[in-house]
């Protein structure tokens, strides 16, 4: 999930969310999303589809053309950005919807470290105690980083698990060095 995070996104992020629901088109308004964060994610683009020069005729044929057949509720997000000047809270708006719709489908994103990939079954069993742990479906996003040595580290929002070899290490290290004095 990258992105600057604005709490105005946040808001623009409910709204578009509520009227999701509403309309039980979460899906839709995910896909737009993904638009939003892709026609704002650098400056420079930014700046282009805001510039004074640009017609709100050709901002809707770029939007139409980036995400073909996307809804009117979601093509008017884009132009009531534009027009107040926040289409550089595009990525902000896009993380937190994400995040909202999760919570919405009670599904918790969680990224396992470990120091060799890990094979289907591994993840799928690893992805079973994690929703056994939270109540929660969990999408696992995996990650080799061969400095933890072995075993894992799993964070799920701000919350860290680290059950690596580097941190039992580390464990019996200070364990080791309280002993000596």
């Amino acid at each position: 999930m990258a992105g600057a995070r604005d709490i105005a996104g946040r808001r623009y992020a409910l709204a578009a969310l509520d009227i999701a629901r509403q309309d039980g088109t979460l899906d839709d308004w995910l896909a737009a999303m993904d638009t939003l964060e892709a026609l704002t994610a650098r400056p420079e683009f930014v700046n282009a589809l805001q510039a004074d020069g640009t017609t709100d005729q050709q901002f809707t044929a770029i939007v139409e053309q980036a995400q073909a057949g996307i809804g009117e509720k979601q093509r008017n997000l884009f132009r009531l950005l534009r027009r107040k000047a926040r289409l550089s809270l595009g990525p902000s708006v896009a993380t937190f919807y994400r995040e909202l719709l999760d919570e919405e489908r009670n599904v918790a994103r969680a990224t396992v470290r470990t120091a060799v990939p890990l094979d289907d079954d591994r993840r799928a069993s690893v992805e079973r105690q994690l929703a056994t742990q939270t109540g929660k479906q969990v999408a696992v996003e995996t990650v080799v980083d061969p400095d933890i040595l072995g075993g894992m580290t799993v964070r799920i929002g701000d919350r860290l698990y680290d059950a690596s070899t580097r941190a039992r290490l580390r464990s019996l290290r200070r364990d080791l060095e309280r002993a000596a004095h």
